[in-house]
């Protein structure tokens, strides 16, 4: 398959973007899905699937799920979004990304159907409908054991949720995207715990009281087996670095003793006791798990541009947390790992997130905030950011190409300080591949900054 088949399959799939579709409401956005991957003989149906939604960390907690199901020796597919450079890091067997020819193959299948349906009814399937039917596409011609799947916006009415889950995995859930999930903490927990199913296996990350009263409900109503990783799960963290954690991990499993995970944050280690719950969940269920596979599934999984250390002197650190809940998140690992420094913050978003409560937690803790646009469909405009940053910092600037905003803010940072970039995937994703080739990395990856 030449490049050009690949950069047309890529460009049907953007121009879904754009193209117009009648609006559907409720069930009718699950039904046009349903519509597409029957038209392609139901993949979803060929491989037993785990979904996972939340607000924060789904993305964190199905890479370590896949990681360590692959340690025990399973085929795994992995779904996950967005993507940070490449549209193929969305769908992956045992980590590998589909390849350019797989890609453009597969579109080649799905496209007389997807342009059938524009005459129909529901219209045209969405971007993110495509994906997730692509993805499936994929993991059942490649006989994937498992697919691991992050859900997308909510639950009860994501595409991915056509799939029919043998565990329903439920990170944190917080305030975000309340114009379509509800303002109250409740009806957001709701519509993700749409992903529970009659008689299934529930894995929940720790909640807020409101939040698991919702979801509790839901697991009563469908007579669901809730696992609480609160209450089953126990760890503790011990050292930490720039670059990865060592913590202690028990459950009513086993005692797991020491682990390392190369990822920093106690976000993470929240998000790998939830993971490490899922796994021993789908043991009960039948998927085998070998005894070493929790430790080297976790010491092994790789998932970039979270609070990730690119450059030394000055710091740089890129992360991809774009709601209130992970730049909450973000925000406390960094003065975790940063105290007392001077820290400059590139930030960018786009229009459909929450960028006031954004603002509100991490512009405080900057010295300087270089404002800038992310390549988007639907950008948050720089001066719309920096006005509210204006708020928080007293130096604020405005610079709308991504990488001057990042030359910018290398240029006013001394060799202690801290850069740091975040607020979108797409900004995030532009630069992280620029800034890994040009910076300088310190050969010493087990210092600890204080």
């Amino acid at each position: 398959m030449n490049t050009s088949a690949d950069e047309q399959a890529r460009a049907f799939i953007d121009g879904l973007l754009t193209r117009a579709r009648p609006q559907a409401q409720d069930t009718a956005r699950l039904r046009r899905v349903e519509i597409l991957l029957h038209r392609l003989s139901d993949p979803h149906r060929a491989v037993p699937t785990v979904l996972i939604a939340g607000t924060k960390g789904k993305g964190s907690t199905a890479a370590m799920l896949a990681s360590m199901l692959q340690a025990a020796g399973h085929h795994v597919g992995l779904y996950t979004k967005p993507h940070l450079v490449d549209y193929r890091e969305r769908i992956r067997v045992d980590d590998a990304l589909i390849s350019p020819e797989d890609l453009a193959a597969l579109v080649e299948l799905a496209r007389p159907h997807v342009e059938a349906m524009a005459a129909e009814p529901l219209g045209l399937p969405t971007y993110f409908e495509l994906s997730v039917a692509l993805a499936f596409l994929h993991f059942a011609r490649s006989r994937a054991d498992l697919a691991i799947v992050e859900v997308g916006l909510g639950g009860r009415l994501d595409a991915t949720n056509i799939a029919d889950p043998i565990v329903s995995v439920i990170t944190p859930v917080s305030y975000d995207h309340m114009d379509v999930l509800g303002g109250t903490l409740d009806q957001i927990a709701r519509e993700k715990a749409g992903i529970i199913r009659a008689q299934g296996a529930v894995v929940s990350a720790p909640q807020s009281a409101e939040a698991l009263a919702a979801i509790i409900d839901v697991c009563t109503r469908h007579q669901a087996k809730l696992t609480l990783v609160s209450e089953v799960m126990h760890w503790q963290a011990l050292e930490a670095t720039l670059h990865d954690q060592v913590f202690e991990m028990a459950g009513p499993w086993r005692d797991y003793g020491r682990l390392r995970l190369p990822l920093v944050g106690a976000h993470q280690l929240t998000n790998a006791a939830t993971a490490v719950a899922t796994a021993e969940v789908l043991a009960e269920r039948g998927v085998t798990l070998a005894p070493g596979a929790i430790r080297s599934g976790l010491a092994a999984v790789r998932w970039p541009a979270r609070v990730e250390v690119v450059g030394e002197r000055p710091y740089v650190v890129v992360d991809v947390a774009h709601n209130p809940a992970s730049l909450g998140a973000l925000r406390q690992t960094l003065e975790a790992m940063f105290p007392g420094r001077r820290l400059i913050l590139v930030f960018g978003m786009v229009a459909t997130h929450d960028h006031r409560a954004c603002t509100s937690l991490i512009a405080p803790l900057a010295d300087v905030v270089i404002t800038t646009t992310p390549q988007h469909v639907k950008p948050l405009p720089a001066s719309t950011l920096a006005a509210e940053a204006a708020r928080y910092a007293a130096q604020v600037e405005i610079i709308e190409d991504r990488h001057a905003a990042v030359r910018r803010a290398l240029t006013l940072a001394g060799s202690d300080d801290v850069v740091v970039i975040t607020g979108s995937f797409f900004l995030v994703g532009e630069v992280r591949d620029t800034l890994q080739r040009e910076l300088p990395h310190s050969s010493d990856r087990h210092r600890v900054v204080r």
